[in-house]
């Protein structure tokens, strides 16, 4: 039988998922929305039960070890892309929706715990170069990764269980203008 300690089997998985969205993005970043199901999601589906709702003593602990997890791919991310990024968790209780969200910057949306519905558009015209003819609608699931260009309009809705999401903001190079952090201000904003 193959086993992995976990914390091996994580780095692993965690490189994986970095290598396909940096792929990813390497074709869409700053062009167009994109849903990509990355080969290691497992981790980071992984990481994101980790001390969740938990009422043991270990609970602190899981929770210690999911930032760690958490930092540990925001990290790597960041570096596969050239960029800074920064990462943030969004609870979606039942029914839910958080509409009209104008990303501020490159955003990444992970389901890490159950799903929702995901609607993508470009913003109102001359804002954004409109690669769209059409808003993009989607059932956004655990494994799967949602890029939202900036500028871009989106909306999180139809969640018919708890959902949680793992937010990654790829900031701009810190010799580009404009603001460095605000990027999470409509995903972290909830509904």
């Amino acid at each position: 039988m193959d086993w992995e300690p976990p914390s091996e089997a994580c780095g692993a998985d965690l490189e994986h998922f970095v290598r396909d969205l940096a792929l990813c993005l390497s074709v869409h970043r700053g062009k167009s929305p994109a849903l990509v199901w990355p080969d290691g999601i497992d981790a980071v589906v992984a990481c994101g039960r980790t001390g969740g709702g938990s009422a043991s003593p270990s609970a602190e602990r899981d929770g210690d070890e999911k930032r760690d997890e958490s930092s540990e791919l925001t990290r790597a991310l960041g570096a596969a892309l050239g960029t800074e990024v920064s990462s943030s968790w969004v609870e979606l209780p039942l029914g839910a929706e958080s509409i009209g969200n104008t990303a501020e910057t490159d955003l990444v949306l992970a389901p890490v715990r159950g799903s929702c519905g995901g609607r993508v558009e470009a913003s109102p015209p001359g804002q954004v170069a409109a690669v769209l003819n059409h808003p993009l609608e989607l059932r956004l699931l655990a494994g799967q990764a949602l890029y939202v260009p900036r500028g871009f309009v989106y909306t999180l809705n139809n969640v018919h269980t708890p959902c949680t999401l793992q937010v990654f903001a790829l900031h701009p190079s810190t010799g580009s203008a404009g603001p460095s952090a605000p990027g999470t201000g409509g995903a972290a904003g909830g509904p």
